[in-house]
């Protein structure tokens, strides 16, 4: 649960303005620095680059100061949740995301939202905050190694690659149809995937398979061979044979259980 205690949009304050808050805010404060700062951190000068970020817990000390310039978005707010442990998001301590700018976005949006306060803010507010954090958590959890331009662009490529699979289970996506598309050889390929999506995609498919499966199965007018053919299945055994091994019942058993527990699923 978040409150939104203030919130600020691209601030520019004077040159080489300081910051000094010996007992911190009495909240949680998130920067988003777009100039080079001054950060006394652990009694400790660390001069931090642009579009890097922070998030200061309560309590702990704000010290910071513009190398000149002074620009930055930031939001001061409460909250009961761990960060380490909720988004495993590293408290006091400067951090550079490959995602700034979509979170810059974000940090606009919840000003707008902040100030506006219209029907729903509140909720609004939480919902724009999570994502926030939920982004930042996705780009901190990425290997530094994939945040140079060119597997950056790599990543874009396997991720377009993956969710057209995903989107299209029910099409024929063998290997060697992935491994043409993305012009790469098998064992290239495999070793790219399973570097940032940590499976394969094997596991993937057959696990999108089996959610659509499952889904279509409660529609009584749909026979299980049907169902089966419309998730990529020419062998209806195979089908059978995955779906008890994944939902630990047959294809038959679980239809005669959603007429006996009708809107259970």
């Amino acid at each position: 649960m978040f409150h939104m205690n203030y919130c600020e949009y691209n601030r520019s304050n004077i040159d080489y303005d300081r910051i000094y808050r010996p007992a911190g805010s009495g909240d949680y404060l998130f920067l988003l620095l777009k100039t080079p700062m001054k950060f006394y951190l652990n009694q400790q000068l660390t001069v931090s680059r642009e579009n890097a970020c922070i998030l200061y817990t309560p309590g702990y000390c704000q010290h910071y100061q513009a190398v000149r310039k002074f620009r930055n978005s930031y939001m001061h707010f409460a909250t009961d949740m761990k960060f380490e442990n909720t988004y495993q998001i590293p408290v006091n301590c400067l951090l550079y995301p490959d995602n700034f700018h979509q979170m810059d976005i974000l940090l606009q949006e919840i000003q707008q939202e902040y100030l506006a306060k219209m029907p729903y803010y509140e909720m609004r507010l939480r919902n724009l905050t999570e994502e926030l954090f939920l982004q930042l958590s996705r780009a901190l959890l990425r290997p530094t190694d994939h945040q140079s331009p060119e597997s950056s662009s790599l990543r874009e490529t396997f991720q377009n690659l993956r969710l057209q699979m995903l989107r299209t289970c029910e099409e024929d996506w063998t290997i060697e149809r992935l491994c043409r598309e993305s012009s790469m050889a098998k064992s290239q390929f495999y070793h790219y995937y399973k570097m940032f999506f940590d499976t394969t995609p094997k596991a993937e498919l057959l696990q999108a398979r089996m959610e659509k499966a499952h889904t279509l199965l409660t529609n009584e007018a749909l026979q299980i061979q049907q169902a089966a053919h419309m998730c990529g299945f020419t062998n209806i055994q195979h089908f059978s044979r995955y779906f008890r091994e994944w939902y630990h019942c047959s294809p038959s058993q679980y239809q005669k259980q959603q007429k006996i527990s009708p809107g259970k699923m």
